[in-house]
């Protein structure tokens, strides 16, 4: 008989080395700083400290803030490159929330990788651990590109080795090609060049940071403070102790010899509070917080599809939100399943230190806010049609049956894709743009492949040749307009016949509520403003819709404003949309001088 083997359970000892080791050279380096800082004042040392005035802390905070920022889109870089399908504004905050827990508890890979793996759900441990080795390792060769100009720097200073530059150049080469080769094949030279600025602007902003909270009086130039932070963060890196405490402390104090002592390293407590401790904390809190129902789950509404975009859901109040990703004001997206609670969500945006906006808000959460005393306005109309008895007859879409026999005489023809063709869909979204001056943001939609992919899309063909498409956020049974993109000169009534299309399969699909989305209600918002969007409102009111009024909410009418303007900016993107719109300019312009060269007059 033959007696099956016990399964020996055990750590390797590789394993116990990476454990140790850290372990070990924390209790080393520790033991010599303790030498060093008990033959230091330490009155002096924590008296320094208190010096340290709440405009340096404030400073320092925004100084930290735009150094995670940086390294945050490390993880939007790597995800894309990976092909998780994690939108990019969700990949930088789980990016930043596992940098600032994995340096502050050091054993930065697998911290990292626990803490993305947490923070999106969606994700395999696998790809969260790829992701945070990708990272860490990219980080490090870019690292050791300005280690190498700090140690130049620093060599006639510090009494440098010319031999440890060059160490350092030949250990990055092979380094960085692994990391091309292992994780994205596909990494381009301007990425190489995002990833060496991006590291440069989180080290500034970090060195930026010490450098603030150094006490008054303290004689500590900036520029050797850079040079020592830069090659005292790889140490401490390299030790990969928690917050690299004890190699980082030693490595700047015999970097910058010539620095008052106690006031650097009162300097470096109130860093490790400033740019360790409170990070870390805000992180743990964030994913202390409940998770909340994802965009895919079967209660969530169809507009949550924004989520792979320009929005985020959050629980507030046990009530799961979508919430607009906005500076300066917290806001709920749209309707939402149940009614906004007030006074949770007025407490959260405070805890962020936002201003709390509920836009396009649903009757409900506007009567919730009018109660509380919240300044309340309706704003714009929804239209809404029911699959199941929609029809094209009546007296009310007389002018839709007219655009669809104009489409069926221009030989319109309407395909429902099961899988996108993203080049075909990227040219036309790219030739709408360049007439349209660009594309609309935050509760807009914008093309992105990744985007998309989640939607149903109806591709508009004439005579074979894809000439427009329009895409619909799903859920278990709604279905929302998002994007309508076509070429110039579409058809009359293609548009049209593709919602009647898209209307049709939602009825095979027995959907119980389809949306054409809002417009501005012309009876209470301004004049220009309605006048704007008249066309798009006549479409929709072709189809006779029931309209359900949208409102805007807020504490107060400052809040009121402040929050429309903001909201305003970020779908009109002026700023990111002006290169789109000097190029329909251009082409504008190059169109009216082909006409002018072929004999027509010229009109402007």
């Amino acid at each position: 008989m033959i007696h099956p083997q016990p399964t020996r359970i055990g750590v390797s000892g590789a394993t116990v080395l990476r454990i140790i080791f850290p372990v070990m050279l924390l209790g080393i380096c520790g033991a010599v700083l303790w030498q060093d800082i008990a033959a230091m004042d330490t009155a002096a040392i924590w008296q320094a400290v208190a010096q340290v005035t709440w405009m340096q802390w404030a400073l320092a905070g925004v100084a930290t803030w735009c150094s995670f920022q940086a390294i945050g889109r490390y993880d939007a870089m790597w995800h894309r490159h990976l092909k998780t399908g994690v939108p990019p504004w969700l990949a930088r905050r789980s990016g930043i929330r596992a940098i600032a827990i994995a340096q502050t508890l050091g054993f930065g890979a697998l911290t990292g990788s626990l803490v993305r793996w947490y923070s999106l759900p969606r994700m395999t441990l696998w790809q969260a651990t790829r992701v945070s080795v990708a990272v860490t390792v990219a980080f490090s060769a870019c690292w050791a590109v300005w280690a190498l100009l700090a140690l130049l720097w620093l060599g006639g200073h510090a009494g440098v080795s010319p031999f440890v530059p060059i160490v350092i150049v030949v250990a990055a080469i092979p380094v960085g090609l692994w990391v091309r080769h292992q994780f994205a094949p596909g990494l381009r030279g301007k990425d190489i060049a995002a990833l060496l600025c991006l590291t440069a602007i989180d080290l500034f902003c970090a060195a930026v940071a010490l450098y603030l909270v150094i006490p008054q009086g303290a004689d500590i130039a900036f520029l050797p403070l850079l040079a020592a932070y830069v090659i005292a963060l790889g140490v401490g890196l390299i030790a990969n102790t928690p917050g690299g405490a004890g190699a980082f402390e030693l490595t700047l104090l015999s970097l910058l010899p010539m620095a008052t002592p106690e006031p650097l390293i009162a300097a470096i407590i109130a860093f490790r509070i400033v740019y360790y401790l409170i990070p870390a904390t805000l992180a743990l809190l964030a994913l202390a917080r409940p998770a909340p129902a994802q965009a895919d789950d079967p209660t969530a509404a169809a507009m949550w599809g924004l989520t792979q975009q320009s929005g985020e859901t959050g629980r507030i109040g046990n009530v799961d939100l979508l919430l607009g990703d906005l500076p300066l004001i917290l806001t709920t997206l749209g309707p939402q399943p149940k009614p906004v609670p007030v006074t949770a969500f007025w407490k959260q945006a405070v805890c962020q230190g936002k201003l709390p906006v509920c836009y396009n808000a649903d009757p409900r959460t506007a009567l919730a806010t009018r109660n509380s005393g919240w300044q309340v306005r309706r704003v714009a109309i929804e239209a809404i049609l029911r699959p199941a008895d929609w029809t094209t007859a009546g007296g009310r879409r007389q002018t839709l049956r007219r655009k669809l026999k104009q489409a069926a005489r221009a030989g319109i023809v309407v395909e429902a894709l099961k899988s996108s063709p993203t080049a075909e869909l990227q040219n036309i979204a790219r030739s709408w743009a360049l007439s349209h001056g660009g594309e609309y943001g935050f509760s807009m939609g914008r093309f992105c492949p990744q985007y998309i992919a989640g939607q149903r899309i109806f591709l508009i063909k004439k005579d074979g040749y894809s000439i427009g498409f329009i895409s619909f956020h799903t859920s278990a049974d709604e279905w929302m307009l998002d994007l309508i993109r076509h070429k110039d000169n579409v058809p009359d009534g293609a548009i049209h016949a593709a919602i009647v299309a898209a209307i049709d399969v939602a009825k095979d699909e027995a959907v119980q509520r389809l949306s054409l989305a809002s417009v501005p209600d012309p009876r209470v918002t301004p004049r220009f403003w309605a006048n704007s969007r008249a066309g798009l409102a006549q479409f929709k009111r072709s189809f006779g819709p029931v309209w359900v009024p949208r409102y805007h909410a807020a504490p107060n009418r400052c809040v009121f404003w402040l929050g429309g303007l903001i909201i305003w900016a970020a779908i009109y993107r002026p700023v990111a949309n002006l290169p789109w719109k000097l190029a329909a300019k251009l082409k504008f312009f190059l169109q009216k001088y082909q006409l002018w060269r072929a004999g027509s007059p010229l009109r402007l």
